[in-house]
């Protein structure tokens, strides 16, 4: 498998540390498929992941988490 270039992978992802999760998350969920089911079976789950992440098949949202709102319990 060809080595991975960072820059290929910044452009799906917004910056390295979302880009190792990311991977990381479809590395696993590769993980716990058949290999017959995967894209390519010979190939190892992380590498096949940053694959799939440079050649943009992989869609992700990233969802922040809300802001807690406290409640005003101030009895007048």
């Amino acid at each position: 498998m060809d080595q991975l270039k960072k820059r290929n992978l910044l452009k799906y992802a917004k910056n390295e540390y979302l880009g190792a999760v990311l991977a990381a998350k479809v590395a696993r969920r590769l993980h716990s498929m058949h290999p017959d089911q995967r894209p390519d079976a010979e190939a190892k789950c992380t590498s096949l992941a940053l694959k799939l992440i440079t050649d943009g098949d992989v869609e992700y949202a990233v969802i922040e988490p809300e802001e807690e709102v406290e409640a005003d319990l101030d009895e007048e």
